[in-house]
């Protein structure tokens, strides 16, 4: 949809003053910034693909809300609802305006305990959410980026080191215990204001998981393309001091704070295969799987040296 036919929709669905919209970025959704006449909002427009999860999402948001738990307010249409589903000849899309929220991401090492504290917060409210969400198991987290490596012909022995290593990494964690997990909750989806008030963002990939894939998500200080010695130390660094936050509201077994490291490795295959359902198995060549290869073989070697 171009600007003034998304303008035009607004206008006549929502009861806000709307004078301009301006694109903002693509990925899942598209995102823009909404210029009403005292005030600025947050629009997303979902393709029908994604439609049952940004449904979960709305419901997540409107329960964190009754708790007063820090979370963008969605926007209601002139009829009270959350949500406004868009249909064309074709495509089929539903918006979603949210309020705007200044503010800017916070440093995960310099506000570690206090965004522990926020995380152990929303995943104690989410013990008592009575909505369905999305299991994610082995075939999630793991298999994923191995069938779509196989599909784009990556060479064998290269696919079973992966296979070999992934089944290492999962049998480390499988047994954990199981809870809400936002699922992408990495510092670019927290807003720090002014007020140093911290807001969570984007419930879309909301699931029942590990607890631990959030935590690390947000901890996880390690560069991502090249393996460094010192990453190790660093994330731990930032892993204690979010603890000391995290742990006045969820108790964690000695295994599951194990479990931090193989949960790195683990989100290289899941971030990869998301990458590349995005964006298509040619936005990366064997070169760069291959050096993925590398780093996950030098991780694990590490931290089996120094944590286990």
């Amino acid at each position: 949809m171009d600007n003034s036919t998304i303008l035009h929709i607004l206008s006549d669905n929502y009861p806000i003053e709307i004078e301009s919209i301006e694109f903002l970025r693509a990925g899942g959704c598209d995102t823009y910034i909404v210029f009403g006449k005292d005030k600025k909002y947050l629009l997303k427009i979902i393709s029908d693909t994604f439609m049952d999860t940004i449904q979960q999402s709305v419901d997540i948001i409107r329960y964190l809300e009754l708790h007063e738990f820090p979370v963008p307010k969605i926007i209601n249409t002139a009829v009270g609802q959350p949500t406004l589903k868009v249909i064309n000849e074709d495509t089929t899309n539903l918006l979603i305006m949210y309020e705007f929220i200044y503010g800017e991401e916070p440093d995960i090492n310099e506000r570690a305990k206090d965004i522990g504290e926020l995380v152990g917060k929303l995943h104690s409210i989410m013990q008592n959410y009575s909505g369905k969400l999305t299991f994610r198991r082995k075939p999630f987290f793991i298999d994923r980026y191995i069938n779509i490596i196989n599909a784009k012909g990556y060479p064998k022995n290269g696919i079973q080191k992966y296979i070999e290593l992934g089944n290492k990494f999962w049998g480390s964690v499988e047994n954990l215990p199981y809870g809400y997990c936002h699922g992408d909750l990495h510092p670019g989806n927290l807003l720090i204001t002014p007020e140093k008030k911290i807001y969570i963002l984007d419930f879309d990939t909301s699931c029942y998981a590990p607890r631990m894939f959030d935590i690390m998500v947000m901890c996880d200080t390690t560069n991502y393309f090249e393996f460094d010695p010192n990453g190790i130390k660093d994330t731990t660094v930032t892993f204690n001091q979010f603890l000391e936050g995290y742990l006045k509201y969820i108790s964690l077994s000695e295994l599951e704070r194990k479990s931090f490291y193989d949960f790195i490795a683990i989100r290289h295959y899941q971030l990869q295969a998301t990458i590349l359902e995005i964006f298509g198995s040619n936005c990366v060549d064997n070169n760069f799987i291959d050096k993925q290869l590398c780093w996950l073989q030098n991780w694990r070697k590490q931290y089996a040296e120094k944590y286990n």
